[in-house]
């Protein structure tokens, strides 16, 4: 009798953790994984609008469009790199948005001809058209050479 009493609690707060995890642990797993993936999309479309001049102090400019697929496949790597990099604003890379009215000066001033175009600050001719990540690291570290 003991011990079927004994099984029975065991049962019941197996249950009740399994409850207690798949009714407040897993909201909270699913809730970080989502923003973790859409903060990007958010910050893609949201920052960068209104950009008043060029950060000279920045490793490269990347101008974008928020609605060409190719800046949409480059700009969350970019944002995550940012964000890594939060303290050393020589290794951040500014992203401007020329598809914002506020940015599109920056099209004529830098002779933007496609997006995503990387851009070092140290040398406006460095210039960078791809969505390939090795390319673009290598742009970025080296300037192309």
């Amino acid at each position: 009798m003991k011990q079927r009493i004994k099984r029975l609690n065991k049962n019941k707060l197996s249950r009740s953790l399994t409850k207690i995890i798949i009714i407040k642990v897993f909201p909270v797993i699913a809730f970080l994984v989502a923003g973790f993936l859409l903060v990007p999309y958010g910050s893609m479309y949201f920052q960068n609008n209104k950009v008043a001049n060029v950060n000279t102090k920045a490793e490269a400019i990347l101008f974008y469009n928020a609605n060409c697929p190719h800046c949409q496949k480059v700009y969350p790597k970019i944002f995550w790199h940012n964000i890594l990099n939060f303290n050393n604003k020589e290794k951040q890379i500014q992203t401007i948005n020329v598809q914002n009215t506020n940015n599109k000066h920056y099209v004529t001033e830098f002779a933007i001809q496609s997006t995503p175009t990387f851009m070092k600050t140290t040398n406006i001719n460095q210039r960078l058209v791809s969505t390939n990540s090795q390319q673009i690291k290598q742009f970025i570290q080296t300037g192309g050479h």
